[in-house]
């Protein structure tokens, strides 16, 4: 099973986010992304097997934080602007940050490689060649609350990614 760590956009971002990426819609190389798929990915897991999901789920349940915000604004492309795969809108969090190395030291026993963590939304997806000029002037987004992580399941399939949330965890406080 195909699994990461996310906050999921709230349902007030959606259309903020939506006029951000509306120059990648129809533009050459670019498939954008459905509503439903949006959220920061704090730490991508990958394959793992299904009886260690108990574990995953109880190590995350004891990971402790406060609400937060986080603030999306500018744009870019993994892993460079000149070959996009993933075209993101950027962002800033503190509390983010904080979550996404607790989660990374919460499940240090699964032996994944640590990984540099970036508030990033991916919006859209890319064979490495995409017209994303206007899209890279994208400023600011919006600022949303984070009270919830969720553990998450995710389905490749021909016409994309289907996730599934396995289980929530909430902010104290």
């Amino acid at each position: 099973m195909r699994l990461f760590v996310a906050i999921r956009l709230p349902k007030e971002m959606i259309p903020a986010v939506e006029r951000a990426a509306a120059p990648l819609d129809g533009a050459l190389g670019a498939r954008v992304l459905p509503r439903e798929s949006y959220h920061l990915t704090l730490k991508f897991l990958g394959e793992t097997p299904n009886e260690r999901l108990e574990e995953i789920k109880q190590a995350l349940s004891k990971i402790k934080f406060q609400p937060f915000d986080v603030h999306l604004s500018g744009a870019g492309a993994f892993p460079s602007k000149g070959i996009p795969r993933a075209i993101w809108i950027g962002g800033e969090s503190q509390g983010a940050g904080e979550l996404a190395q607790k989660i990374e030291e919460a499940l240090f026993f699964l032996g994944l490689p640590k990984e540099h963590f970036s508030v990033h939304l991916t919006v859209a997806r890319s064979k490495g060649v995409a017209d994303m000029e206007d899209f890279l002037k994208t400023g600011e987004v919006g600022t949303f609350g984070v009270r919830s992580f969720c553990l998450m399941k995710s389905s490749l399939t021909p016409a994309g990614a289907l996730y599934e949330v396995l289980k929530e965890f909430a902010a104290q406080g």
